[in-house]
Protein backbone atom coordinates (compact mmCIF):
# COMPACT_ATOMS: atom_id res chain seq x y z
CA UNK A 1 0.00 0.00 0.00
CA UNK A 2 1.52 3.29 -1.07
CA UNK A 3 0.41 5.29 1.93
CA UNK A 4 1.59 2.78 4.46
CA UNK A 5 4.94 2.33 2.74
CA UNK A 6 5.44 6.08 2.58
CA UNK A 7 4.55 6.49 6.27
CA UNK A 8 6.78 3.60 7.29
CA UNK A 9 9.69 4.94 5.28
CA UNK A 10 9.48 8.36 6.94
CA UNK A 11 9.22 6.78 10.39
CA UNK A 12 12.50 4.86 10.09
CA UNK A 13 15.66 6.45 11.36
CA UNK A 14 18.72 6.09 9.18
CA UNK A 15 20.82 4.64 11.98
CA UNK A 16 18.67 2.16 13.84
CA UNK A 17 15.83 1.66 11.38
CA UNK A 18 13.52 2.56 14.25
CA UNK A 19 9.83 2.19 13.45
CA UNK A 20 7.07 4.46 14.69
CA UNK A 21 3.30 4.31 14.24
CA UNK A 22 2.91 8.05 14.91
CA UNK A 23 0.64 9.34 12.17
CA UNK A 24 -2.03 11.92 11.33
CA UNK A 25 -3.74 9.34 9.05
CA UNK A 26 -4.21 11.97 6.35
CA UNK A 27 -4.40 9.71 3.29
CA UNK A 28 -6.53 6.54 3.14
CA UNK A 29 -4.95 3.21 2.09
CA UNK A 30 -5.31 2.36 -1.59
CA UNK A 31 -4.63 -1.36 -1.83
CA UNK A 32 -7.05 -4.22 -1.45
CA UNK A 33 -7.19 -6.56 1.54
CA UNK A 34 -9.34 -9.64 2.05
CA UNK A 35 -12.61 -9.58 3.98
CA UNK A 36 -10.96 -11.77 6.61
CA UNK A 37 -8.12 -9.27 7.07
CA UNK A 38 -10.62 -6.41 7.08
CA UNK A 39 -12.50 -7.94 10.01
CA UNK A 40 -9.37 -9.08 11.86
CA UNK A 41 -7.78 -5.62 11.65
CA UNK A 42 -10.99 -3.96 12.85
CA UNK A 43 -11.36 -6.27 15.85
CA UNK A 44 -7.72 -5.87 16.89
CA UNK A 45 -7.88 -2.08 16.85
CA UNK A 46 -11.19 -2.17 18.69
CA UNK A 47 -9.56 -4.36 21.35
CA UNK A 48 -6.67 -1.91 21.65
CA UNK A 49 -8.93 1.14 21.98
CA UNK A 50 -11.25 -0.67 24.40
CA UNK A 51 -8.28 -1.53 26.61
CA UNK A 52 -7.30 2.15 26.66
CA UNK A 53 -10.85 3.28 27.44
CA UNK A 54 -11.33 0.79 30.26
CA UNK A 55 -7.91 1.51 31.78
CA UNK A 56 -8.66 5.23 31.90
CA UNK A 57 -12.08 4.51 33.39
CA UNK A 58 -10.39 2.49 36.13
CA UNK A 59 -8.33 5.56 36.96
CA UNK A 60 -4.96 4.34 35.73
CA UNK A 61 -2.49 7.16 35.10
CA UNK A 62 1.18 7.74 34.44
CA UNK A 63 3.37 4.67 34.20
CA UNK A 64 0.51 2.27 34.99
CA UNK A 65 -1.50 3.50 32.02
CA UNK A 66 1.57 3.56 29.79
CA UNK A 67 2.39 -0.05 30.66
CA UNK A 68 -1.14 -1.21 29.87
CA UNK A 69 -1.15 0.59 26.51
CA UNK A 70 2.27 -0.81 25.62
CA UNK A 71 1.17 -4.37 26.42
CA UNK A 72 -2.01 -3.97 24.35
CA UNK A 73 -0.05 -2.37 21.49
CA UNK A 74 2.44 -5.24 21.47
CA UNK A 75 -0.42 -7.74 21.43
CA UNK A 76 -2.72 -6.18 18.83
CA UNK A 77 -0.60 -3.72 16.80
CA UNK A 78 3.03 -4.81 17.16
CA UNK A 79 5.72 -2.37 16.06
CA UNK A 80 6.72 -4.14 12.85
CA UNK A 81 6.17 -3.55 9.15
CA UNK A 82 3.16 -5.84 9.23
CA UNK A 83 1.91 -4.23 12.43
CA UNK A 84 2.20 -0.74 10.95
CA UNK A 85 0.19 -1.77 7.91
CA UNK A 86 -2.47 -3.24 10.19
CA UNK A 87 -2.46 -0.04 12.23
CA UNK A 88 -3.04 2.14 9.18
CA UNK A 89 -5.78 0.00 7.67
CA UNK A 90 -7.57 -0.55 10.98
CA UNK A 91 -7.71 3.16 11.81
CA UNK A 92 -9.63 3.88 8.61
CA UNK A 93 -11.90 0.86 9.08
CA UNK A 94 -12.93 2.08 12.51
CA UNK A 95 -13.42 5.58 11.14
CA UNK A 96 -16.14 4.16 8.91
CA UNK A 97 -17.69 2.21 11.76
CA UNK A 98 -17.61 5.09 14.26
CA UNK A 99 -18.52 8.07 12.07
CA UNK A 100 -22.26 7.43 12.14
CA UNK A 101 -23.31 9.16 15.38
CA UNK A 102 -22.05 11.78 17.79
CA UNK A 103 -21.60 9.26 20.61
CA UNK A 104 -19.59 6.89 18.42
CA UNK A 105 -17.41 9.73 17.11
CA UNK A 106 -16.75 10.95 20.64
CA UNK A 107 -15.67 7.48 21.82
CA UNK A 108 -13.40 6.97 18.83
CA UNK A 109 -11.78 10.39 19.12
CA UNK A 110 -11.16 10.13 22.84
CA UNK A 111 -9.34 6.82 22.62
CA UNK A 112 -7.50 7.46 19.36
CA UNK A 113 -6.11 10.69 20.82
CA UNK A 114 -5.06 8.87 23.98
CA UNK A 115 -3.23 6.31 21.84
CA UNK A 116 -1.59 9.14 19.88
CA UNK A 117 -0.43 10.83 23.10
CA UNK A 118 1.19 7.61 24.28
CA UNK A 119 2.98 7.19 20.97
CA UNK A 120 4.05 10.83 20.91
CA UNK A 121 5.73 10.87 24.33
CA UNK A 122 7.47 7.57 23.60
CA UNK A 123 9.31 8.83 20.52
CA UNK A 124 12.80 10.44 20.70
CA UNK A 125 12.86 14.28 20.46
CA UNK A 126 14.74 14.33 17.15
CA UNK A 127 12.12 12.09 15.51
CA UNK A 128 9.33 14.17 17.01
CA UNK A 129 10.78 17.35 15.61
CA UNK A 130 11.01 15.79 12.15
CA UNK A 131 7.45 14.47 12.43
CA UNK A 132 6.12 17.88 13.51
CA UNK A 133 7.85 19.59 10.59
CA UNK A 134 6.48 17.05 8.09
CA UNK A 135 2.96 17.67 9.33
CA UNK A 136 3.20 21.47 9.34
CA UNK A 137 3.09 21.73 13.15
CA UNK A 138 5.69 24.41 13.72
CA UNK A 139 5.94 25.36 17.36
CA UNK A 140 8.89 27.62 18.11
CA UNK A 141 10.59 28.09 21.45
CA UNK A 142 10.39 31.53 23.07
CA UNK A 143 13.36 33.83 22.60
CA UNK A 144 16.19 34.06 25.11
CA UNK A 145 15.12 37.60 25.95
CA UNK A 146 11.56 36.55 26.78
CA UNK A 147 12.81 33.50 28.69
CA UNK A 148 15.03 35.76 30.78
CA UNK A 149 12.16 38.20 31.41
CA UNK A 150 9.82 35.42 32.57
CA UNK A 151 12.44 33.25 34.29
CA UNK A 152 11.04 33.79 37.79
CA UNK A 153 7.45 33.13 36.71
CA UNK A 154 8.36 29.99 34.77
CA UNK A 155 10.43 28.61 37.68
CA UNK A 156 7.59 29.30 40.10
CA UNK A 157 5.16 27.50 37.80
CA UNK A 158 7.54 24.53 37.58
CA UNK A 159 7.83 24.29 41.38
CA UNK A 160 4.05 24.44 41.79
CA UNK A 161 3.59 21.76 39.15
CA UNK A 162 6.17 19.49 40.77
CA UNK A 163 4.59 19.88 44.22
CA UNK A 164 0.99 19.51 43.07
CA UNK A 165 1.53 16.53 40.76
CA UNK A 166 4.33 14.95 42.80
CA UNK A 167 6.67 15.26 39.84
CA UNK A 168 10.44 15.37 40.12
CA UNK A 169 11.54 18.95 40.67
CA UNK A 170 13.95 20.08 37.99
CA UNK A 171 16.60 22.49 39.19
CA UNK A 172 17.43 23.43 35.61
CA UNK A 173 13.84 24.35 34.79
CA UNK A 174 14.99 27.76 33.58
CA UNK A 175 16.99 26.03 30.84
CA UNK A 176 14.06 23.90 29.65
CA UNK A 177 12.52 24.97 26.35
CA UNK A 178 9.16 26.72 26.53
CA UNK A 179 6.71 27.27 23.70
CA UNK A 180 4.43 30.28 23.43
CA UNK A 181 1.05 29.24 22.07
CA UNK A 182 -2.49 30.69 22.00
CA UNK A 183 -4.17 29.69 25.26
CA UNK A 184 -7.21 28.14 23.51
CA UNK A 185 -4.98 25.37 22.12
CA UNK A 186 -4.08 24.11 25.61
CA UNK A 187 -7.29 24.43 27.60
CA UNK A 188 -6.64 21.09 29.30
CA UNK A 189 -3.24 22.26 30.58
CA UNK A 190 -4.76 25.49 31.87
CA UNK A 191 -7.51 23.51 33.57
CA UNK A 192 -4.83 21.44 35.31
CA UNK A 193 -2.84 24.60 36.21
CA UNK A 194 0.26 23.28 34.48
CA UNK A 195 1.22 26.40 32.49
CA UNK A 196 1.85 30.10 32.95
CA UNK A 197 -0.62 32.31 31.03
CA UNK A 198 -0.07 35.95 30.01
CA UNK A 199 -1.75 38.21 27.47
CA UNK A 200 -3.68 35.40 25.80
CA UNK A 201 -0.70 33.07 25.47
CA UNK A 202 0.29 29.97 27.41
CA UNK A 203 3.97 29.23 28.04
CA UNK A 204 4.23 25.48 27.66
CA UNK A 205 7.31 23.45 28.67
CA UNK A 206 8.61 20.96 26.16
CA UNK A 207 7.38 18.06 28.28
CA UNK A 208 3.77 19.20 27.80
CA UNK A 209 4.02 19.79 24.07
CA UNK A 210 1.99 16.62 23.54
CA UNK A 211 -1.13 18.42 24.75
CA UNK A 212 -0.88 21.03 22.00
CA UNK A 213 -0.19 18.50 19.28
CA UNK A 214 -2.99 16.21 20.50
CA UNK A 215 -5.44 19.10 20.25
CA UNK A 216 -4.49 19.58 16.60
CA UNK A 217 -4.72 15.85 15.94
CA UNK A 218 -8.18 15.73 17.56
CA UNK A 219 -9.37 18.62 15.38
CA UNK A 220 -8.00 16.92 12.27
CA UNK A 221 -9.63 13.57 13.07
CA UNK A 222 -12.90 15.24 14.04
CA UNK A 223 -13.06 16.95 10.67
CA UNK A 224 -12.29 13.67 8.89
CA UNK A 225 -15.04 11.85 10.83
CA UNK A 226 -17.56 14.53 9.86
CA UNK A 227 -16.64 14.06 6.20
CA UNK A 228 -17.01 10.28 6.57
CA UNK A 229 -20.43 10.75 8.22
CA UNK A 230 -21.68 12.75 5.23
CA UNK A 231 -20.34 10.12 2.83
CA UNK A 232 -21.65 7.15 4.83
CA UNK A 233 -25.17 6.86 3.29
CA UNK A 234 -23.74 6.49 -0.22
CA UNK A 235 -21.07 4.06 0.97
CA UNK A 236 -23.65 2.04 2.88
CA UNK A 237 -25.72 1.68 -0.27
CA UNK A 238 -22.67 0.65 -2.29
CA UNK A 239 -21.47 -1.90 0.29
CA UNK A 240 -24.89 -3.17 1.35
CA UNK A 241 -24.07 -6.80 0.61
CA UNK A 242 -20.44 -6.89 1.76
CA UNK A 243 -19.30 -4.52 4.49
CA UNK A 244 -22.17 -2.30 5.61
CA UNK A 245 -23.63 -4.85 8.03
CA UNK A 246 -20.27 -5.58 9.62
CA UNK A 247 -19.40 -1.89 10.02
CA UNK A 248 -22.79 -1.02 11.49
CA UNK A 249 -22.57 -3.81 14.06
CA UNK A 250 -18.89 -3.36 14.95
CA UNK A 251 -19.51 -0.93 17.82
CA UNK A 252 -21.73 -3.49 19.56
CA UNK A 253 -19.67 -6.58 18.79
CA UNK A 254 -18.38 -8.79 21.60
CA UNK A 255 -14.59 -8.79 21.16
CA UNK A 256 -13.69 -11.38 23.77
CA UNK A 257 -12.38 -14.81 22.90
CA UNK A 258 -14.98 -16.95 24.68
CA UNK A 259 -18.05 -18.22 22.85
CA UNK A 260 -21.16 -18.13 25.03
CA UNK A 261 -23.52 -19.77 22.56
CA UNK A 262 -23.76 -22.71 24.93
CA UNK A 263 -22.89 -23.29 28.56
CA UNK A 264 -19.40 -24.56 29.24
CA UNK A 265 -19.00 -28.13 30.39
CA UNK A 266 -19.67 -28.46 34.11
CA UNK A 267 -21.49 -25.14 34.55
CA UNK A 268 -24.97 -25.91 33.22
CA UNK A 269 -27.82 -24.31 35.16
CA UNK A 270 -31.31 -25.70 35.56
CA UNK A 271 -34.76 -24.17 35.98
CA UNK A 272 -34.75 -24.96 39.71
CA UNK A 273 -31.56 -22.91 40.15
CA UNK A 274 -32.80 -19.66 38.64
CA UNK A 275 -34.19 -17.91 41.77
CA UNK A 276 -30.95 -18.59 43.64
CA UNK A 277 -28.73 -17.72 40.67
CA UNK A 278 -30.58 -14.46 40.03
CA UNK A 279 -29.48 -13.27 43.47
CA UNK A 280 -26.05 -14.89 43.49
CA UNK A 281 -24.51 -15.15 40.04
CA UNK A 282 -26.43 -13.13 37.48
CA UNK A 283 -25.26 -9.63 36.49
CA UNK A 284 -27.59 -6.80 37.45
CA UNK A 285 -29.14 -6.57 33.98
CA UNK A 286 -30.22 -10.23 33.92
CA UNK A 287 -31.18 -10.25 37.59
CA UNK A 288 -33.41 -7.24 36.93
CA UNK A 289 -35.15 -8.90 33.98
CA UNK A 290 -35.64 -12.11 35.97
CA UNK A 291 -37.20 -10.12 38.82
CA UNK A 292 -39.56 -8.29 36.46
CA UNK A 293 -40.54 -11.56 34.78
CA UNK A 294 -41.48 -13.09 38.15
CA UNK A 295 -43.26 -9.93 39.36
CA UNK A 296 -45.22 -8.97 36.24
CA UNK A 297 -45.47 -12.37 34.49
CA UNK A 298 -44.40 -10.70 31.26
CA UNK A 299 -41.42 -9.21 29.43
CA UNK A 300 -41.54 -7.32 26.14
CA UNK A 301 -39.73 -8.44 23.02
CA UNK A 302 -36.27 -6.90 23.57
CA UNK A 303 -36.09 -8.12 27.16
CA UNK A 304 -37.30 -11.58 26.13
CA UNK A 305 -34.57 -11.69 23.51
CA UNK A 306 -31.76 -10.54 25.84
CA UNK A 307 -32.79 -12.66 28.82
CA UNK A 308 -33.76 -15.68 26.70
CA UNK A 309 -30.38 -15.84 24.98
CA UNK A 310 -28.66 -15.42 28.35
CA UNK A 311 -30.59 -18.42 29.68
CA UNK A 312 -29.57 -20.37 26.60
CA UNK A 313 -25.94 -19.43 27.26
CA UNK A 314 -26.03 -20.67 30.87
CA UNK A 315 -27.24 -24.05 29.71
CA UNK A 316 -31.02 -24.14 29.67
CA UNK A 317 -32.35 -26.40 26.92
CA UNK A 318 -35.16 -25.27 24.66
CA UNK A 319 -37.58 -27.40 26.70
CA UNK A 320 -36.38 -25.77 29.95
CA UNK A 321 -36.75 -22.33 28.40
CA UNK A 322 -40.31 -23.25 27.43
CA UNK A 323 -40.91 -24.13 31.07
CA UNK A 324 -39.51 -20.83 32.40
CA UNK A 325 -41.43 -18.59 30.04
CA UNK A 326 -44.67 -20.56 29.99
CA UNK A 327 -44.87 -20.96 33.78
CA UNK A 328 -44.41 -17.23 34.34
CA UNK A 329 -46.52 -15.89 31.46
CA UNK A 330 -49.51 -18.15 32.21
CA UNK A 331 -49.73 -16.78 35.77
CA UNK A 332 -51.28 -13.74 34.12
CA UNK A 333 -55.07 -14.37 34.09
CA UNK A 334 -55.25 -13.02 30.53
CA UNK A 335 -52.73 -15.61 29.26
CA UNK A 336 -53.50 -19.30 28.88
CA UNK A 337 -51.23 -22.07 27.63
CA UNK A 338 -52.79 -22.09 24.15
CA UNK A 339 -52.34 -18.33 23.71
CA UNK A 340 -48.77 -18.53 24.99
CA UNK A 341 -47.96 -21.34 22.55
CA UNK A 342 -49.42 -19.37 19.65
CA UNK A 343 -47.77 -16.00 20.41
CA UNK A 344 -44.47 -16.74 22.15
CA UNK A 345 -43.19 -20.28 21.56
CA UNK A 346 -41.87 -19.40 18.10
CA UNK A 347 -39.48 -16.78 19.55
CA UNK A 348 -37.90 -19.33 21.88
CA UNK A 349 -37.39 -21.85 19.08
CA UNK A 350 -35.95 -19.05 16.93
CA UNK A 351 -33.31 -18.22 19.57
CA UNK A 352 -32.24 -21.86 19.59
CA UNK A 353 -31.89 -21.99 15.80
CA UNK A 354 -35.01 -24.12 15.29
CA UNK A 355 -36.96 -21.56 13.25
CA UNK A 356 -36.35 -18.83 10.68
CA UNK A 357 -32.73 -18.67 9.55
CA UNK A 358 -31.93 -21.59 11.89
CA UNK A 359 -28.94 -19.70 13.22
CA UNK A 360 -27.37 -20.63 16.54
CA UNK A 361 -27.81 -17.14 18.00
CA UNK A 362 -25.33 -16.05 20.63
CA UNK A 363 -26.19 -14.17 23.85
CA UNK A 364 -25.84 -10.41 23.64
CA UNK A 365 -22.58 -8.78 24.73
CA UNK A 366 -22.47 -5.90 27.21
CA UNK A 367 -21.75 -3.42 24.44
CA UNK A 368 -24.77 -4.53 22.44
CA UNK A 369 -27.00 -4.34 25.50
CA UNK A 370 -25.65 -0.89 26.38
CA UNK A 371 -26.27 0.38 22.85
CA UNK A 372 -29.83 -1.00 22.73
CA UNK A 373 -32.21 1.99 22.53
CA UNK A 374 -35.70 2.39 23.90
CA UNK A 375 -35.50 1.25 27.53
CA UNK A 376 -38.43 2.67 29.51
CA UNK A 377 -39.45 0.89 32.70
CA UNK A 378 -42.58 3.05 33.00
CA UNK A 379 -43.92 1.50 29.80
CA UNK A 380 -42.83 -2.02 30.74
CA UNK A 381 -39.46 -2.02 28.95
CA UNK A 382 -36.92 -3.71 31.23
CA UNK A 383 -34.11 -4.59 28.84
CA UNK A 384 -30.77 -2.81 28.70
CA UNK A 385 -27.96 -2.08 31.15
CA UNK A 386 -29.21 -0.80 34.55
CA UNK A 387 -25.98 1.14 35.06
CA UNK A 388 -27.02 3.19 32.02
CA UNK A 389 -30.82 3.17 32.15
CA UNK A 390 -31.48 3.60 35.89
CA UNK A 391 -31.39 7.09 37.35
CA UNK A 392 -29.08 7.60 40.34
CA UNK A 393 -31.79 7.19 43.00
CA UNK A 394 -33.11 4.03 41.36
CA UNK A 395 -29.63 2.55 40.91
CA UNK A 396 -28.62 3.26 44.50
CA UNK A 397 -31.82 1.63 45.76
CA UNK A 398 -31.24 -1.40 43.53
CA UNK A 399 -27.65 -1.76 44.73
CA UNK A 400 -28.76 -1.53 48.34
CA UNK A 401 -31.38 -4.19 47.71
CA UNK A 402 -28.65 -6.46 46.31
CA UNK A 403 -26.45 -5.89 49.38
CA UNK A 404 -24.08 -3.29 47.87
CA UNK A 405 -23.66 -0.05 49.80
CA UNK A 406 -21.10 2.40 51.16
CA UNK A 407 -17.93 3.21 49.23
CA UNK A 408 -18.55 0.38 46.76
CA UNK A 409 -21.94 1.79 45.81
CA UNK A 410 -20.46 5.28 45.54
CA UNK A 411 -17.72 3.99 43.21
CA UNK A 412 -20.32 2.24 41.02
CA UNK A 413 -22.51 5.33 40.88
CA UNK A 414 -19.52 7.49 39.98
CA UNK A 415 -18.55 5.18 37.10
CA UNK A 416 -22.15 5.01 35.88
CA UNK A 417 -22.27 8.82 35.95
CA UNK A 418 -19.14 8.88 33.78
CA UNK A 419 -20.69 6.37 31.33
CA UNK A 420 -18.17 3.66 32.26
CA UNK A 421 -20.88 1.06 32.62
CA UNK A 422 -18.73 -2.07 32.24
CA UNK A 423 -16.28 -0.88 34.89
CA UNK A 424 -19.27 -0.21 37.16
CA UNK A 425 -20.42 -3.78 36.53
CA UNK A 426 -16.93 -5.06 37.35
CA UNK A 427 -17.06 -3.26 40.69
CA UNK A 428 -20.55 -4.68 41.29
CA UNK A 429 -19.06 -8.13 40.74
CA UNK A 430 -16.34 -7.41 43.31
CA UNK A 431 -18.90 -6.19 45.82
CA UNK A 432 -20.94 -9.37 45.40
CA UNK A 433 -17.90 -11.65 45.42
CA UNK A 434 -15.72 -10.49 48.30
CA UNK A 435 -12.01 -10.98 47.77
CA UNK A 436 -12.07 -10.73 43.97
CA UNK A 437 -10.27 -7.98 42.07
CA UNK A 438 -11.95 -8.26 38.70
CA UNK A 439 -11.57 -4.65 37.58
CA UNK A 440 -7.94 -4.50 38.73
CA UNK A 441 -6.85 -7.36 36.48
CA UNK A 442 -6.36 -7.82 32.77
CA UNK A 443 -10.05 -8.69 32.52
CA UNK A 444 -10.67 -4.93 32.82
CA UNK A 445 -14.28 -5.19 33.91
CA UNK A 446 -17.25 -7.07 32.48
CA UNK A 447 -17.69 -7.40 28.73
CA UNK A 448 -20.44 -10.05 28.60
CA UNK A 449 -23.28 -11.07 30.97
CA UNK A 450 -22.35 -14.72 30.52
CA UNK A 451 -18.74 -13.86 31.41
CA UNK A 452 -20.06 -12.44 34.71
CA UNK A 453 -22.01 -15.66 35.30
CA UNK A 454 -19.01 -17.83 34.48
CA UNK A 455 -16.67 -15.88 36.79
CA UNK A 456 -19.24 -16.08 39.57
CA UNK A 457 -19.42 -19.86 39.21
CA UNK A 458 -15.62 -20.06 39.37
CA UNK A 459 -15.67 -17.96 42.54
CA UNK A 460 -18.15 -20.23 44.30
CA UNK A 461 -16.34 -23.33 43.10
CA UNK A 462 -13.19 -22.08 44.85
CA UNK A 463 -15.18 -21.07 47.92
CA UNK A 464 -16.85 -24.47 48.35
CA UNK A 465 -14.17 -26.68 46.84
CA UNK A 466 -16.83 -28.51 44.84
CA UNK A 467 -17.41 -29.03 41.14
CA UNK A 468 -18.57 -26.04 39.14
CA UNK A 469 -21.60 -28.11 38.13
CA UNK A 470 -24.51 -26.13 39.54
CA UNK A 471 -26.73 -28.29 41.70
CA UNK A 472 -30.38 -27.55 42.32
CA UNK A 473 -30.53 -25.95 45.74
CA UNK A 474 -33.34 -25.54 48.20
CA UNK A 475 -34.61 -22.13 49.18
CA UNK A 476 -32.48 -22.30 52.32
CA UNK A 477 -29.39 -22.10 50.11
CA UNK A 478 -30.21 -18.56 49.00
CA UNK A 479 -29.44 -16.84 52.33
CA UNK A 480 -26.26 -18.86 52.60
CA UNK A 481 -25.13 -17.82 49.13
CA UNK A 482 -25.97 -14.20 49.88
CA UNK A 483 -24.08 -14.36 53.14
CA UNK A 484 -21.05 -15.74 51.30
CA UNK A 485 -21.24 -12.92 48.76
CA UNK A 486 -21.53 -10.12 51.34
CA UNK A 487 -19.50 -11.37 54.30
Amino acid sequence: MKVVKREIATEQSDAGKRLSALSMYSDPPDKQISITEFEEYAFDRLRLLTTIETSRAKGLKGKQLEDVIRAARDRFMPLSLTGLAKDYYSHFILRLAYCRSEDLRRWFLQNEVELFKWRFVNNPPEELNAWLARNGLRYEAISREEASELQEKLQEMARCRAAWYKEDAVSSEDRREHYKVPFEEVIDLIRQRRVFVRAGFAYVPQTDLVSIVATRVRAHLSKQLSMHARAWPALREEEQERLAGFLESLATQYIGTDDYSDAKAGSKASVADLPMLAKRSMPLCMSNMHTKLVETHHLKHKARNQFGLFLKGIGLTVEESYQVWRSNFTKDPAMNAEKWQKEYAYGIRYNYGLEGKRTNWTPHSCQRIIMEPGTNAASGEHHGCPFKTFDEVQLRAQLQQMGVAGTEANFILDKARGQHYQVACGKYFEAKHKGTTLIETEISGISHPNQYFEKSNEFYEKQTGTSSEIKAESSSAVPAAEAMATS
